[in-house]
């Protein structure tokens, strides 16, 4: 089996052996977010291949997403942005139009046994030690969201010392600063539901009430699940947006 690979890869055009190798730099860490790559000219040259070749490649990781060109400054790891994912679902202006930043409340952060169905989301084996963390996000003191995230504790356990007044209102810095985790992309999911008696209480609801649901899987550069979450916000904040073109 080993060589029918290696013999496959051996067909592989060369510019997408080059892609494979420069990937295989991102997904290890060789290559981080924001780190530069080698021109395309020192790519061709290392590679013992044309320009137009390693062009070809880098295109590839321009086209999926994984690099971004700047003009006149060369083609970076790209990093993920993340810090406006909630405008797409709730209003976050004011009546004259100014952006509204959502401030963190940390309620907890627990070691838990993972449940089946997150601990499959994850991509862990059942009953594995997971961390959960649990928050509310405000708008001008009024309740948006209500979180519930989980972690493998394995990779995330640096976490568990951290004191709360240190975590802020973003978690994906947090997460590369103190574990080294960098979140690549996040799918999420939408839907509505009845809130439970404590996430209705965070959000000044009653239990029962109708409330939006997002649930999100969080992926690094090697494409392996990073958090799984489910959070809770209230309809009357709610309004959904997407571009089309």
């Amino acid at each position: 089996m080993q060589a029918n690979s290696q013999q496959d890869e051996s067909r592989s055009p060369r510019y997408y052996r080059i892609y494979q190798a420069l990937l295989t730099d991102i997904q290890h860490g060789s290559l981080k977010p924001g780190d530069v790559l080698p021109s395309e000219m020192n790519i061709a040259q290392s590679h013992g291949v044309a320009p137009g070749t390693a062009r070809k490649a880098v295109d590839m990781l321009v086209d999926r997403g994984w690099v971004e060109r700047q003009h006149g400054k060369g083609t970076f790891v790209r990093r993920a942005d993340f810090s406006h994912s909630l405008a797409r679902f709730f209003r976050l202006t004011d009546r004259e139009g100014v952006q509204l930043h959502p401030k963190s409340e940390l309620l907890g952060v627990r070691e838990v046994p993972g449940s089946a169905k997150i601990c499959r989301h994850l991509e862990v084996a059942e009953n594995s030690e997971l961390i959960e963390i649990e928050r509310v996000r405000r708008v001008d003191e009024m309740p948006l969201l209500h979180e519930v995230i989980y972690l493998s504790r394995a990779r995330f356990h640096p976490l568990l010392d951290l004191p709360p007044e240190e975590w802020g209102d973003l978690l994906y810095p947090l997460y590369e600063q103190v574990c080294g985790e960098v979140v690549f992309r996040a799918t999420d999911t939408l839907s509505a539901g009845p809130a439970p008696e404590g996430p209705a209480r965070h959000l000044g609801l009653g239990a029962g009430e109708l409330v939006i649901e997002i649930t999100r899987l969080a992926r690094g550069y090697d494409e392996r699940p990073l958090e799984w979450r489910l959070s809770r916000g209230r309809l009357d904040w709610f309004h959904y947006s997407f571009d089309i073109r």
